[in-house]
This record gives structure tokens, C-alpha cells and sequence, in this order.
């Protein structure tokens, strides 16, 4: 009886040593996810403003486009190469990748947090193939925009190809500089084009707005239940 109590005994406590060393293991990866999710919030918040900004630009340029006004120029010219560019979301992902690498989400005990972290996972997945629709809509739109206008000007306009701030990358045009092409069919096909991207801006900062809500609900929920600052 004392033999069956000990060993009865041994394995509960085998067992909450195991538990124990599971539930560390699973703190431990999840301060790491936190951290993705801090860095991730921060890169949110820049590219929601960045995209608010954008969208404003691209529709003023449709404006510019649709009024056909090409004797004042500078705004065109300005806002049609600012357009060309684009920054993304780079997800930081090194705790969900850890997690996914030692078991998965199996490790965790708490399925609202497992929830959580699937449906940001999720949504980043829809961010990116989002990103890759952006790509693919810019080379349109730039391969337009060379049969339009004049690459000197452009040339001319760069300040700074290594500042992410539009205002501190580009000079605006002052002498309303002249369009190499002034087709109806390649200008509204430009317009088009143009519709497409801003478009896909709308629908990119609407995703971005949903993950930084998913982010930071997350964030918080990890925050409590694991006593992270």
C-alpha cells in the first residue's frame, strides 16, 4: 500500500513538474509574441497615418486627372510621382514563428488567447496578399504614368530617395512643367489606373485598422494573463 502510495504520489508530482516547466515554456514564448506585437502596433500606427495621407493625395490627383487642367501642372506631377510609391507592413514575427516551431499553439492553455492569436494571423496573411495586389497595380500604373510624363522633371523634383517622408523626398514642381503626352485614350487610361490604386489604398488601411485593434486587444490579453509590461 505505501509502495502504491509513493509511486501514485511520484507521478503527481512528475506530472505538476511537467506542468510546471509547460506552462514556463509558454510564458516564455509569449513574452516574445508580445514583443512582436509592441513593434508591430508601432509600425501600425505610422503606416494608418501614412495611408490616411496617401489616399487624400491619390484622390486629389483622380481630381487633377478628370479636370484635365494641364497648364498648371505642378500638383500633377507632384502628386503622380508620389503615388508611384509604396511602404509596407513588415510583420515582426520572431515569438510567432518560435511558437509555431516548438508545438504550435497546442501549448497554450487559454483558447480565447489561441482565437486571438489565429485571427491577427490571419488578418496579417490578408495584409500581405493585399501588399502583393499593390505591387502588381503600381507596375500598371507606372508603366502608364513613363508615356505621360517627363522623366527630367522628375529627375529634377528628388531630394532625398531615402527619406520616407514624402514632403522631405520630393520637390514640387514651380514652373508647371509640360506633359510629354496629352492623349484622351492614355489619360484616361492613366485615370483608370490610377482608380485601381487608390482603391487598393482604401482597402489596405481598412486592414490596417482592423490589425491594430487585433494587435492591441491582444497585446492586452497577453499583457494580464502572463503579467507582461
Amino acid at each position: 500500500m505505501m509502495l502504491f502510495l509513493a509511486v501514485t504520489l511520484g507521478f503527481f508530482a512528475e506530472n505538476i513538474r511537467e506542468h510546471a516547466v509547460e506552462r514556463e515554456r509558454e510564458t516564455k514564448f509569449m513574452k516574445i509574441v508580445h514583443e512582436d506585437l509592441n513593434n508591430d502596433i508601432k509600425a501600425l500606427n505610422s503606416l494608418i497615418s501614412y495611408y490616411t495621407d496617401r489616399g487624400l493625395r491619390e484622390d486629389t490627383l483622380l481630381e487633377l486627372l478628370s479636370i484635365k487642367n494641364f497648364k498648371q501642372t505642378n500638383d500633377l506631377y507632384y502628386l503622380a510621382r508620389v503615388t508611384s510609391l509604396r511602404f509596407f507592413f513588415n510583420h515582426s514575427n520572431n515569438g510567432f514563428q518560435q511558437l509555431k516551431n516548438a508545438g504550435g499553439l497546442r501549448m497554450i492553455e487559454d483558447i480565447d488567447i489561441i482565437k486571438k492569436i489565429q485571427n491577427y494571423e490571419n488578418t496579417v496573411q490578408k495584409e500581405e496578399e493585399l501588399q502583393a495586389l499593390t505591387e502588381q497595380l503600381l507596375m500598371n500604373y507606372r508603366e502608364k504614368m513613363a508615356i505621360i510624363f517627363d522623366g527630367k522633371v522628375f529627375t529634377k523634383m528628388r531630394k532625398n530617395d531615402r527619406n520616407n517622408n514624402i514632403d522631405d523626398r520630393f520637390y514640387r514642381p514651380n514652373d508647371n512643367p509640360k506633359l510629354i503626352n496629352t492623349s484622351s485614350i492614355d489619360l484616361n487610361e492613366l485615370l483608370v489606373k490610377t482608380l485601381y490604386v487608390n482603391n487598393n489604398t482604401k482597402g489596405i488601411l481598412k486592414n490596417l485598422e482592423l490589425l491594430l485593434n487585433e494587435a492591441k486587444e491582444l497585446e492586452r490579453v497577453l499583457s494580464e494573463k502572463y503579467h507582461l509590461s
